[in-house]
């Protein structure tokens, strides 16, 4: 006898409020971050936040509308949705058309102050697709075509957003899709062999390029070039250690004043710790736990696979790059340039971020 797990129309409060923490949270550490450079740059210190406001407001209209909308009709809009996150990975990569920043091109520019990073919209866009044709040919899944055109989508969007290039992203890209995969019902010497080669080929690219090994040496040893390679390892240490148990205070941190690279993107786990010390940084990852544990919960209790994935994607995504953020800058990873989710400035990641939490709370109704 199959148990069935009774359906709820109501939402799932905790994943809420959580949710709503991690936005308000961030749009304060954004404009502590952001401020003075924002002040210095355009006379505005609250440039960055006013426009980090806008994407939360426009996230969370959006979540709204997808947690109203049944997940079953993405079947219908998944391979639309994937053509189009494979076009506009295309079109980032053109000169002229996508905008380079720091070397790569990550971004397309609509009007004079609208950018989209497409690699945000790839992840969701991925995870609906696999998540809709996966949960309807789980019967079918452990044969070679099945396998093999599962392979081919994964490899198109993280080959494109690799040579943007986005390394961390790649390989957000391939954890989702791999879980996606397992709990799909893959066979476990499958799946450690797919994990294997993707592993393999991750690090081969991490290496392949001159800087990426760079940055492998220097998170081996930030100290032996403490003014260059290893400069924004370091000033991530001492901004979580500069915090001690609480912090200095809100606006109070030294670590954004010059010293880190990133203050309101990749760094800014690093400004929190600073201002809100050892209690506002476990705050954070317990916060990240509890949105982890709401999706897995959701996931098994999803009334179909189609839900099930589509859950287990987006509750990789998000807890996956948070981990790997923090881990970052505690120098317990090599650098990404991976943005922490709901926290660091970027309108792209936390208004599809918070779209994918309206989905997968219309999955957990």
């Amino acid at each position: 006898m199959k148990l069935r797990v009774p359906r709820t129309t109501t939402y799932d409060l905790p994943l809420v409020l959580v949710v709503v923490a991690l936005t308000l949270l961030g749009l304060a550490m954004v404009y502590s971050a952001s401020g003075i450079r924002a002040l210095d740059a355009l006379e505005d210190p609250r440039y960055f936040l006013a426009q980090q406001s806008a994407w939360a407001s426009l996230g969370v209209a959006g979540m709204i509308v997808a947690s109203r909308v049944g997940y079953h009709r993405y079947r219908a809009l998944a391979v639309p949705l994937l053509a189009l996150a494979i076009l506009l990975l295309v079109l980032v990569l053109v000169p002229g058309i996508g905008v380079r920043a720091g070397g790569a091109a990550r971004w397309l520019r609509l009007g004079e102050l609208i950018g989209v990073q497409p690699a945000e919209v790839a992840k969701l866009a991925l995870i609906l697709y696999l998540g809709t044709w996966l949960g309807a040919r789980r019967e079918a899944l452990r044969s070679w075509p099945i396998t093999a055109w599962f392979l081919a989508v994964t490899a198109v969007i993280a080959g494109l957003v690799f040579v943007e290039p986005d390394l961390g992203t790649a390989i957000v890209v391939v954890v989702v899709a791999l879980g996606i995969y397992f709990v799909a019902g893959a066979r476990l010497r499958e799946f450690g062999a797919l994990a294997a080669v993707a592993v393999t080929l991750l690090a081969l690219g991490a290496l392949v390029q001159p800087y990426r090994a760079q940055r492998l040496l220097t998170f081996l040893d930030p100290w032996s070039d403490p003014r260059g390679a290893g400069f924004q390892t370091i000033q991530a240490l001492y901004g979580l250690a500069l915090g001690g148990p609480f912090g200095e205070g809100l606006g109070a941190g030294r670590e954004k004043f010059g010293f880190l690279p990133a203050p309101y993107t990749d760094s800014i786990f690093a400004v929190l710790g600073d201002e809100l010390g050892l209690a506002g940084t476990l705050a954070v990852v317990v916060l990240f736990l509890v949105l982890a544990y709401r999706g897995v919960r959701i996931a098994i209790r999803a009334q179909d696979p189609t839900g099930a994935l589509i859950a287990t994607g987006i509750t990789v995504w998000l807890a996956s790059q948070a981990w790997v953020n923090m881990a970052v800058v505690a120098s317990l990873v090599p650098m990404t340039g991976l943005t922490l989710p709901f926290i660091s400035y970027g309108g792209s990641s936390l208004c599809v971020g918070l779209i994918a939490v309206g989905i997968l709370l219309n999955v957990g109704r």
